[in-house]
């Protein structure tokens, strides 16, 4: 990594600690590695805290001692600055539940019990040490890829942001998350993991081993199925659009797909049997849907085609001929090859099932707007269908991506 980008005090405390910083995580978390050569990982989990208060110094003396299988470890705490501490906390390799559930169907019941059971344990151990874990979510959760959850983020059990209750009513509420919808659950019929989850949030004294016992008697638990780097990678694309705010309310005018500019082939797809629209790549960039300034529908089909591609190939250079750079799509689509492993992305395809103009209402300025219906694909699945709306700007190279939002409504 390159180190003008990471804030000195990060760089110069992980190496007092024998580390030094690969990447970002998220907000606060920094991936580090030994430097020792023996390729350890921590995470450093930076927090706005002072290393004078007793009470916190006191939290994290009981947390260094706190050991349970689905519970990150602290290894150490150090001043960063004034005022900011960071957590060298055990690197755990896995998803999280949001990207998990990003990328795959909801969770059966067996799943989410697996997933709640051990995470209810991890939160039964540290309440025994008189601490709460706080920021109990989708994105805090873990699992591994042997299917082991594991609570990440230690830095509300430092701040005492929460309360055991608290961690539990989140835990509930994180799973709940998983599940599919009421409607689903109605047609199954019987008791539910969702049903007794929902009890169980009334009951003054629910603890850990009350809400395992609910699981225990709603599901049998089962390994939780991950998503294959195909899923991932379709997911974490289509994702990119939620960088941008959604689309002002517009009508919509659906186009024709111009012929001559486009090779387009109906395609069975085998999975549901579902007929549709494959967009053929081609040896080279189809340059003429980009460079008709009357047609902005054909070329918000090949920079679907394109964008897909450059982020497949993990291609900085390619995503600089498909999106105006410095714009809103590309700067969420950099961030996204960095934060995405070139290998999860291989063979990533998209499938255009629809294109249609939508009607500027004014608001947009000089940017024109096409709704896009696209599945993901690899060689070996097909996502669900998708719409987002590309906002094109002309530019003395051709249409380009500007941004993409959600439809509105």
């Amino acid at each position: 990594m390159d180190a003008t980008v990471v804030p000195a005090e990060i760089e110069s405390s992980l190496a007092r600690l024998g580390f030094r910083p690969t990447s970002l995580l998220g907000p606060g978390r920094w991936l580090a590695v030994a430097l020792d050569g023996t390729d350890h990982r921590v995470e450093l989990q930076v927090m706005d805290a002072d290393v004078h208060d007793d009470t916190l110094v006191a939290r994290v003396a009981r947390l260094r001692g706190v050991r349970h299988e689905h519970l990150t470890r602290l290894l150490d705490a150090t001043e960063l600055t004034p005022g900011r501490i960071g957590l060298l906390v055990e690197h755990v390799e896995g998803l999280s539940l949001a990207q998990i559930r990003a990328a795959r169907a909801p969770l059966s019941d067996g799943e989410a019990a697996t997933v709640a059971i051990p995470v209810a344990s991890a939160l039964g151990t540290l309440h025994d040490a008189l601490l709460a874990h706080g920021v109990v979510d989708p994105s805090t959760i873990l699992v591994r890829p042997d299917g082991r959850p594991v609570l990440c983020d230690l830095r509300g059990a430092v701040a005492g942001a929460s309360s055991p209750r608290e961690d539990l009513e989140a835990l509930v509420t994180a799973v709940l998350a998983q599940l599919p919808g009421d409607d689903v659950h109605l047609l199954a019929g019987g008791l539910v993991l969702r049903d007794l989850l929902v009890d169980a949030l009334r009951q003054p004294a629910m603890d850990a081993a009350v809400l395992a016992d609910v699981c225990f008697r709603a599901a049998h638990p089962e390994p939780v199925q991950l998503p294959d780097a195909g899923s991932l990678a379709s997911s974490a694309l289509l994702s990119s659009a939620r960088h941008t705010p959604p689309a002002a309310s517009r009508r919509s005018t659906r186009r024709r797909f111009p012929s001559g500019l486009v090779a387009l082939a109906c395609v069975a797809l085998l999975v549901s049997g579902v007929v549709g629209w494959r967009l053929l790549a081609a040896p080279e960039p189809a340059t003429s849907a980009l460079t008709d300034a009357d047609d902005p529908v054909a070329a918000a089909v090949e920079l679907s085609r394109l964008r897909a591609a450059a982020v497949g190939d993990a291609s900085a250079a390619r995503l600089a001929d498909v999106e105006v750079v410095g714009g809103p799509a590309h700067l969420a689509d950099s961030a996204l090859l960095e934060a995405v492993d070139p290998a999860s992305s291989d063979g990533l395809a998209v499938d255009v099932r629809d294109a249609r103009l939508v009607q500027d209402d004014g608001t947009r300025g000089s940017t024109t707007d096409v709704s896009v219906t696209t599945v993901m694909t690899t060689a070996v699945l097909v996502g669900a269908p998708r719409t987002v709306v590309l906002g094109l700007r002309w530019t003395d190279a051709g249409w380009r991506v500007w941004d993409v939002t959600e439809p509105a409504g």
